[in-house]
């Protein structure tokens, strides 16, 4: 199982995914949310990472000139766009792209049909007044055969106790966590390597 770590904000968060073998994502916050890193604590994280980690950067309600910018300046391997951009955003984006889709029933899946430039899709659950970072789980059985025509990254609400039912049914490429593995807001080593040890 391949797994990528949202919402990095230290660069301890670096060292500590670092052990982990499966973790080949590390996720950089640029949204106004308190995950939220500079461009220079991003560089300094990407910096302590281990060479084979990608690095992904979140954004929210972002121009693409502003999004590349940030991308050169980090040096970031992906950029995941999670509000209402269009297929000729994505496409003005120098780097790989995964598009965020917010799942609210199987309708809200044929959003993605649209993105012939995105590399891979994001799946959360809607929620009205959020573009992402619910933390919170949908119907995985509406995306069940999602990922059978879409690289597929599914995120929302995973912890070690549900995700093998959730890869179980969505078959994602990659599993997304970010709250569940944290103590008062921080990523925390325990708390990775409990869920590591879970599905090994």
């Amino acid at each position: 199982m391949i797994i990528k770590i949202c919402g990095l904000r230290r660069v301890d968060d670096a060292f500590m995914i670092n052990e982990f073998e499966n973790i080949k994502y590390a996720g950089l916050v640029f949204a106004n949310t308190k995950r939220k890193v500079t461009i220079d604590e991003a560089i300094a994280i990407k910096k302590a990472l281990r060479k084979d980690i990608k690095t992904v950067g979140v954004f929210t309600e972002t121009k693409p000139d502003e999004i590349n910018q940030i991308a050169k300046a980090v040096g970031l391997d992906i950029c995941q766009l999670h509000s209402d951009e269009s297929n000729e955003d994505c496409r003005a984006v120098c780097r790989e792209v995964w598009k965020a889709v917010r799942v609210r029933n199987k309708e809200s899946l044929k959003e993605a049909d649209a993105f012939t430039c995105a590399n891979g899709f994001v799946l959360d659950k809607y929620k009205a007044d959020a573009y992402g970072g619910t933390g919170e789980a949908f119907d995985w059985s509406i995306a069940g055969d999602f990922s059978k025509n879409h690289f597929t990254v599914l995120a929302g609400g995973l912890n070690k106790d549900n995700v093998p039912d959730a890869v179980r049914i969505v078959k994602p490429h990659v599993v997304d966590l970010s709250s569940s593995v944290e103590a008062n807001g921080y990523k925390n080593y325990e708390k990775i390597k409990e869920f590591m040890e879970r599905i090994e």
